[in-house]
């Protein structure tokens, strides 16, 4: 293992070493922006009749309005490739693709200061990102305005600006998208695929696993205060029960959002109809993974919880417990037909958490499930012929050159139509691409 210190380290020397460094990702941010808009632009049509022509002859791929109006329409086909060299889920390639098109086409001002390499690259997308709803003719007046200075201005005199102008040329327009992007930025996100180790001590270290949920959420302002109410009264009346009565108050406030939901759940909330909590309890012929531990799977987490912990959860009151019986996992059911049985699906389900192409975060439940070898050619409709593909990812897969084979059961190697390769495993994307050396800082 490498020495903390060095006996060559100097305080001045290790500065030097950071503000280098900071300075050559800066670079590489600005290069991959660049490689972006050049990307973009070999694989983009202006003409929406063209753009029409294309979406029917190149077998479902579709030409995408990335950037704002006037900006060239971009292959769907070309951003997903994009995403994956790019290391993100398509959405997110779409995403990138779409501001180096807004400022490439709509931001003249702006792309000449990454293209001189004064303007950083989060500021430069953080622009697009707040003209892209708006018409030419006000983009480029913001362009004009605060291209010049747009690497002197922060972020808060930069949307103030562009905010204005909207105002100023578009003042329908603009309140039309302050109210959009009020509602575009509220959302709640509950993610339950989380088990942590609870570190012990003496007899009970390493004998327990907690079972974690994440709530992450923007709320409109009225609701937060409402939520707020709900969760401090509900917090402080735990108080006076004896599993909360020495409880922490944040840990109080976590189980007021519990109790909150089942009250719901279970229609004791005045005038509102609910749904009993149901723990669907699948159980598994083969259990010898888990032999012995003390603990269970759980299937909609994919997390591992204590059963004690389990038998707490189960006896709730207005809890319903739902018993369903699978197959090993590791079993290969095969049917004659096309189609996969409901047995089948599950099976996928269980095994994979979400899409299998390269970096997708689709659920799996909501996937196609795809015949790697095609039916028509004899691919058998088998557990281990049978991958979830999200839609868009699977018209990739049947029309657009990208090919995988499976190792083993949620694991796959995919090269893409250009021969980059990915290692899609159940912790996530590696790119085993065997030309990763670093590019050439492309020239302005």
């Amino acid at each position: 293992m490498e020495a903390l210190l060095d006996p060559d380290d100097t305080t001045s020397g290790l500065l030097a070493v950071v503000r280098t460094s900071r300075a050559v990702a800066e670079q590489a941010d600005r290069d991959v922006l660049i490689a972006a808009a050049r990307f973009a632009a070999l694989h983009s049509v202006d003409d929406v009749e063209e753009a029409a022509r294309l979406d029917g002859d190149v077998f479902g791929d579709r030409m995408l309005p990335l950037a704002g109006p006037g900006a060239p329409l971009v292959s769907e086909a070309a951003a997903v490739e994009f995403a994956a060299a790019l290391g993100r889920s398509t959405q997110a390639g779409k995403r990138f693709l779409g501001d180096a098109v807004e400022l490439r086409y709509r931001l003249k001002h702006v792309w000449a200061r990454i293209l001189d390499g004064s303007l950083l690259t989060w500021r430069a997308r953080r622009i697009a990102d707040l003209t892209r709803h708006l018409d030419p003719e006000v983009v480029a007046w913001v362009d004009q305005q605060i291209g010049p200075y747009a690497h002197q201005m922060g972020p808060i005199q930069l949307e103030r600006a562009i905010t204005q102008a909207a105002a100023l040329f578009e003042p329908d327009v603009a309140a039309d998208i302050a109210e959009s992007d009020a509602a575009e930025h509220r959302s709640v996100t509950i993610t339950t695929n989380e088990t942590t180790p609870f570190v012990g001590t003496g007899a009970e270290q390493g004998q327990a696993v907690l079972a974690l949920g994440y709530v992450d959420g923007v709320l409109d302002a009225a609701d937060a205060l409402d939520l707020e109410q709900a969760v401090a009264t509900i917090a402080h009346g735990l108080l006076d029960h004896d599993d909360y009565a020495d409880a922490s108050l944040d840990l109080r406030r976590a189980a007021a959002l519990g109790v909150l939901a089942r009250a719901y759940n279970s229609g004791s909330l005045d005038g509102v109809p609910g749904v009993a909590r149901v723990i669907e309890l699948v159980i598994h012929t083969e259990t010898r993974e888990l032999a012995g531990t003390g603990l269970v799977r759980l299937a909609n987490t994919r997390g591992l919880v204590s059963i004690e912990r389990l038998e707490q959860w189960a006896t709730t009151p207005g809890t319903v417990i739902k018993p369903t019986i699978v197959v090993d996992l590791a079993e290969d059911i095969e049917t004659a037909g096309y189609i996969p049985t409901a047995r089948q699906r599950r099976q996928a389900v269980l095994i994979h958490q979400k899409c299998s192409f390269p970096y997708c975060q689709a659920r799996a439940e909501h996937c196609d499930l795809d015949h790697r070898a095609a039916y028509a050619d004899g691919g058998p409709t088998s557990s281990q012929n049978l991958t979830p593909l999200c839609r868009q990812h699977h018209r990739m897969k049947t029309h657009h050159g990208w090919r995988y084979h499976r190792i083993r059961a949620g694991t796959y190697r995919w090269r893409s139509h250009h021969g980059y390769e990915y290692l899609v495993r159940p912790a996530g994307t590696v790119d085993v691409s065997s030309d990763i050396d670093p590019p050439l800082r492309l020239a302005a």
